[in-house]
This record gives C-alpha cells, sequence and structure tokens, in this order.
C-alpha cells in the first residue's frame, strides 16, 4: 500500500466513524457546561482508542480473521460464543440505528446551514425529495462495498473537519495556561460524571473494533507490516483528538447559556466572530454527519455477516442489515425527531456498553494469544480498561 492510502486508511475509516453529530454534540455539551474542564477526558479517550484498536488490528492481522470469525473459530466453549455473539448483535443493531438518526440530521442540519450562507435560496431544497437522494446515494456507496473509494471519501471528510473545527477554535482566540491545565490536569465532580461517559462513549466506539479488525483483514493480502498499521492508527485517532480538542474549545468560547441544538454552535458563534466561524462549523457537521452514515450501517453489515454466515448467504446480509438501518434513520429524519436528546443518551449509551465489549476484547486476546510480556502488559491493561468502564458505568446507574 503507498503512503497515501495508508493515510487515508484503514484507521481514517475509524475516525471519520466516530467523529459524528454524536461526537459534535457531546464534546459541544462539555465545552457550553465546563469549559475546557474535561479536555482531559477527550485526551484520556483517544489514548484508550488508540490502545484498544491496535489491539483488534493486531488479532485481525496476524490471524486474518475479523473478530467474530476469531471467537467461531479459536474458542471452544459453546455458551460463551452463543453469549458473546447475541450481545454483540443486539447492542450493535439498536446502537447503530440510533445513530444513524443523529447522522443523517446532522448532515442535513449542516448542508442547509451552508446553503443559507451561501444562498438563502438554495436552502429551499432541503426537503424530503433531498432525504430520499442521500438515503440512494449511502446505499448504493455502501453496497459497492469500494473500499478505496470508501476510504478516498472519509478520508477528505476528516480533512475537512479537521481544517473547519479547528480555525473555528482559533477563531474563539483560547487561553493557552487554561488549555494545557484542561488536558493535563483531571477534574471532576458528580455533575460531569455522565458527560465524561458520554466523552468516552462517543470516541471509543464499540462497532469501530470489529470494522477496523475487518478492514485489516481486506488489507491483510497487500503485506502491510504491523507496525504500518500502529502508525495509521495513531495518526487517524490523532486527528480525530483535534476534531473533538477543537469542538470543545469552540462551544467553550461560544458564550452560550446552554445548548439545544448543535445549530445554536455555529448561530453563537457567527453573533461573536463573525460569518467565517458559522461557516467552518455548518461544513465540519456536514462533512462529520455524512461520514458516519456511511460507515454505521457498513460496521453493522460486517458484523452480522460474520456472526450469521451458517444462516444467511453473506450477500443477503450485506443488503438488508445496512438497508433497515439507513431506512430506519431516513424515517426518524422524515418526522423532524428532534435528535439532540437521542444524540446524547445514544452516547452516554455507548459508554455503558463498553464494560461488556472491553470484557469480550480480553477475553479473546487471553484465550488466541502466547504467554509473553507483551501480552501480559496488554492483559493488565485490558483489565483495567473493564474495571475502569465498569466503575462509570455504575457511578451512572446508581449514583
Amino acid at each position: 500500500m503507498d503512503k497515501f492510502s495508508l493515510r487515508t486508511g484503514p484507521a481514517f475509516i475509524i475516525t471519520a466513524a466516530f467523529i459524528g453529530p454524536g461526537s459534535l454534540t457531546v464534546c459541544a455539551l462539555a465545552g457550553v457546561d465546563f469549559g475546557f474542564e474535561l479536555l482531559w477526558a477527550v485526551l484520556f479517550s483517544c489514548l484508550i482508542t488508540i490502545f484498544l484498536q491496535n489491539i483488534v488490528a493486531g488479532l485481525s492481522h496476524k490471524y486474518n480473521l475479523g473478530l467474530i470469525e476469531l471467537l467461531k473459530k479459536k474458542v471452544s466453549s459453546k455458551r460463551l460464543k452463543s453469549f458473546f455473539i447475541g450481545y454483540i448483535l443486539l447492542t450493535i443493531f439498536f446502537g447503530n440505528t440510533a445513530y444513524q438518526a443523529g447522522n443523517i440530521s446532522g448532515s442535513l442540519i449542516g448542508l442547509n446551514k451552508l446553503l443559507q450562507i451561501i444562498s438563502p435560496e438554495f436552502s429551499q431544497l432541503i426537503n424530503p425529495f433531498l432525504l430520499l437522494v442521500i438515503g440512494v446515494i449511502l446505499i448504493s456507496i455502501i453496497l459497492k462495498q469500494n473500499i478505496k473509494l470508501l476510504k478516498t471519501i472519509l478520508g477528505i471528510a476528516v480533512l475537512l473537519m479537521s481544517v473547519s473545527f479547528l480555525i473555528a477554535a482559533i477563531l474563539t482566540k483560547p487561553n493557552l495556561n487554561d488549555l494545557l491545565y484542561g488536558f493535563f490536569i483531571p477534574r471532576w465532580r458528580p455533575e460531569t460524571w455522565s458527560t465524561i461517559v458520554a466523552v468516552l462513549g462517543t470516541t471509543i466506539v464499540p462497532y469501530n473494533l470489529f470494522l477496523h479488525a475487518w478492514l485489516v483483514k481486506k488489507e491483510r493480502s497487500k503485506n502491510i507490516n504491523f507496525d504500518s498499521l500502529k502508525k495509521d492508527t495513531i495518526i487517524a485517532v490523532s486527528f480525530g483528538g483535534i476534531i473533538s480538542t477543537s469542538i470543545v474549545i469552540a462551544a467553550a468560547g461560544a458564550n452560550i447559556n446552554e445548548l439545544v441544538s448543535i445549530d445554536d454552535l455555529g448561530t453563537s458563534l457567527h453573533n461573536l466572530y463573525g460569518k467565517k466561524s458559522e461557516l467552518f462549523i455548518s461544513l465540519g457537521l456536514f462533512s462529520a454527519g455524512l461520514s458516519s452514515a456511511l460507515t454505521a450501517p457498513l460496521a453493522a453489515a460486517f458484523i452480522f455477516q460474520e456472526s450469521l454466515n451458517e444462516y444467511s448467504s453473506k450477500r443477503k446480509l450485506q443488503i438488508i442489515v445496512p438497508i433497515l438501518i439507513i431506512v430506519s434513520g431516513l424515517i426518524f429524519t422524515f418526522l423532524d425527531s428532534n435528535p439532540f436528546n437521542l444524540i446524547r443518551l445514544a452516547q452516554i449509551l455507548n459508554g455503558l456498553m463498553l464494560p461488556g465489549i472491553t470484557l469480550f476484547i480480553l477475553y479473546l486476546y487471553f484465550s488466541v494469544q502466547k504467554n509473553s510480556f507483551d501480552f501480559k502488559i496488554r492483559i493488565f491493561g485490558l483489565l483495567l480498561l473493564f474495571l475502569f468502564f465498569t466503575f462509570l458505568a455504575f457511578k451512572i446507574l446508581f449514583l
């Protein structure tokens, strides 16, 4: 694989997946409600993402199998296999369906704002017919399964988001000392716990672990070494961290008392810093919604394909699962449901699913890897993450 294509995937597809309207909403809320106080949570979540994504990429690269394929082949206990597969299918299908409504709504909000800025007359184009067109485009790209095309589209989307949100953040002229304090001095209060869980849940996305493993399996035929994959993951997730950080900074400087919609962020920045800031926020929101709207149904299709290939043909699953998720998202958007609260709730629920997903990775890694020093370090790290995620889930559910 050449250098350019490596920079646009496979890990850049993962970044395009976790930076969606959900990430923008959660990071904007973190900035509006707590200023720079939770920047450490963004940094921490990116480091955990790199750690977990590299573990699953390493497993897939070594065995040339997806995660569920590896579970089926290497784990002997039928009960454990059935439990993990059932848990994964339920969480992925319902989680991705909820995300998709926010993804499509977010891309439409961003596009509508862009058209209003360019020419108010263009904004009248946003109608149910355009929703149908977007749905057809999404389904067409996904069903082709052209990974090279997908990496190019999503690589451009990540670049657009990075530049757009970074410029919007710079326009607010943040204080450097406050930024450094927010990044490197962890602080939490009872009222910040749910937002911390949401930040983790919107960055460490369960379906991304399965999607990354599947993409690495696809790329393995090109003789990519694991060091290149690790470098790819670090660079791609770092771009995601820049985007998330920029949203927190822009929101903290937007002088908003309460965020009702992600659209409020662009409007407020327009009032404070001029038309350019709203333009960059709108462009970033459109790119984020479109990129996640592509990856959520794609990931679900691959996961169902690996899980149920004994019971249904791969082609059927590749068609039925993405269409179900995309159509569900289009229906919610067509009904004009306000996705804001749903998006935030989905990210918190995503965070609550992390103990189960981490336990799955821990069990799978323990089952297939040899007892080496590197193995012990990673098992210890996974165990710590499982305990940490369980602690956070307990705080949210019972305290």
